[in-house]
Formats: C-alpha cells, structure tokens, sequence
C-alpha cells in the first residue's frame, strides 16, 4: 500500500499524519516550536516523523506540506509570518533533504481548498472558496476547477482584506482595518482591550473586562465562554468578529464567485452554534452575485492534513512548475 507524510504546520500547533492513498491512517500533534533558527521547524516535523513512524518512513512516497504565509512558493519558505517569530522558515529544502523524498509546499488554507476538493465537501462544485478562521483567516480559491496560486504562492491572503480604511485596529502584519486584525484568534484579546479604549462603559458588569484591566492573560476561547455568559464586552468582541468576517467573506464572493463556501479553523469549528448563521446573513446582505452555500466544513482538525494528502496525491500542474526546480538540483 501506497503511503504518504502530510503535514499542517499551524501557528500554534503542528500536526503531521502517516495516510494511505485517501485516508489518516495515524497522525500526532505538538506545538509549533517558537524559537530556534529557519531550519528549526523543519527539523522538528522530521525529528516527530522518526520517533513516531521509525520502521515505516523510508518506504513514504511523498511529503505533503499546508504550512501558514505568507510563502515564496518557489522555494518553499515562509516569509516574515505574522503569527510566528521568526524572519523566515524554510520547508521544502530541509524537508527534502532530511527525509530524501518529494516534497509540496503551499500555504494551509490553498491545501484546504485542495482537500476539501478530494475529499470533502468540495467534490462536487468546480468553483469552491474555503476560508479557515484561527490563529489567523486564511482561504484558498478553486475556480473552473483549477486552484489559484499566484506568482509566490499568496494569491489567497484573503485575511488582509480591508474591512475598514479608517481603523486603527493593527493587525499582526503591520497593517489596519484587516479582516484577521479583527477575527485571528490570537488577535480577540487585542480586540477587547481595543474597545474598552472606544467605549468605557463596556466595563460595566463584564469579567472580561475586569481581567484584562488586571493584566490577566485572556484568549479567545475565554471570550467564546464569556460570551456565552452574556458578558457586555465578550458580547462586542463577537460582534465585531461576525460583522468583520461577514464584510470580508462578501469581498471574497464578490471576487472570485463560488458555488459554495467551506468555512474551518479551530475559532470558527468550536463555535458554529453561534457563528455560522449570523455570519451567513451578514455575507448575504453584501453580496452582488448569486449567493452561495456558506456551510462548516466536514473535515474538522484534519482538513489541513487532507489538504497536504491531496497535493501529493494529484500535485497542482502550477505547484509543479513553481516547484520542480528546487527538486532536481
């Protein structure tokens, strides 16, 4: 039986899975290291890949990468994450090199798309946006069935839409008024503190408020909970966070027409009840095309890991000319 690596490599956490031709056949996760050189990631993926599958790697075929970006996809390197500490990371030659097998890099969320097109519940549409909702917002776009990259592999950076021109809500790459500025997981605290700035009164009855004020570390599960609880600021943050994302999600539908929009991530996975319905009313009401379906994916934590699965099993004809280059030398 064939079998192949695939690799998410998140912000937070990374994931790697040993797969058959169209499944997980054993998979494990570890924290994304935080430190260390541009090489230090890479080694880390395959330092798990030997402890875990020692007997069994040398006989993988291929290795597929859906890896955070921005990326210069000709040699599969990220370039200045804004998520991540360090300048650069490279993938694809380390990778190659340490393991002596094919490697295919693109960015998480392109490899989503391109999974959800094999695997999910993308298989029978030809024009498909998938947008993840995280640490950071990312998406990847299938049009008449061929995946969009672009000329470094970012033609899908669809985060840094501008929602508002006039903000001076910053996001992690530096700019204003972006799309993830205002729904990146790691961005909610941000979010809050940056409210209560605009509008003291949101204090009034809320813990959130109170913690922050008391310099305790908050995340963005903590505001989901709070949230739930009715908490007046937990309640803005969620507002501005559907508002944003329904402002970008129209933006991206306008742009690229799918027949159906599959949204993940972990901020968006754990919180459907209270996130799918009205961010699909919000898209809806700026939309200038027909609208499409708007629906969670049906991949869960794994859609990144079928994406990289679905680059090694049919690699992109784009991907491969950006790439072959590196992999001959």
């Amino acid at each position: 039986m064939a079998r192949y690596l695939a690799v998410d490599l998140g912000a937070t956490k990374t994931r790697i899975a040993l797969c058959g031709q169209d499944r997980i056949l054993d998979k494990i996760v570890f924290p994304t290291p935080k430190t260390g050189d541009n090489t230090t990631i890479a080694e880390s993926i395959v330092a798990k890949a030997r402890e875990k599958w020692s007997s069994i790697l040398d006989s993988v075929e291929a290795v597929g990468v859906a890896s955070i970006g921005p990326l210069d996809l000709r040699r599969g390197v990220i370039v200045k994450p804004p998520n991540l500490l360090f300048n650069e990371v490279k993938l694809l030659e380390p990778l190659e090199r340490m393991l002596g097998k094919r490697v295919y890099v693109v960015n998480d969320a392109v490899a989503a798309a391109w999974g959800e097109k094999h695997f999910g519940s993308g298989r029978s549409f030809e024009n498909l946006l998938y947008v993840t909702l995280s640490t950071g917002v990312g998406g990847g776009v299938i049009v008449n069935n061929h995946l969009l990259l672009g000329k470094q592999g970012n033609a899908h950076e669809i985060g840094h839409i501008v929602v508002d021109y006039n903000s001076e809500l910053k996001c992690g790459c530096g700019g204003y008024g972006h799309w993830e500025a205002y729904v990146g997981g790691r961005n909610l605290p941000r979010v809050a503190r940056w409210l209560l700035e605009r509008n003291p009164g949101l204090a009034s009855g809320s813990l959130l408020a109170k913690r922050i004020s008391i310099g305790e570390q908050v995340t963005s599960i903590d505001i989901f909970t709070l949230y739930r609880s009715n908490d007046p600021l937990a309640l803005e943050v969620v507002k501005q966070f559907i508002k944003a994302t329904g402002a970008g999600l129209a933006s991206a539908i306008n742009s690229y027409d799918p027949e159906v929009v599959i949204i993940g991530g972990g901020v968006f996975i754990n919180n459907i009840d209270i996130l799918l319905e009205p961010i699909r009313r919000e898209a809806e009401r700026n939309i200038v095309t027909t609208p499409p379906l708007i629906q969670p994916t049906t991949l869960g934590d794994d859609v990144g890991l079928y994406g990289a699965l679905a680059l090694v099993i049919e690699p992109p004809e784009e991907l491969l000319k950006l790439q072959s280059s590196i992999t001959t030398q």
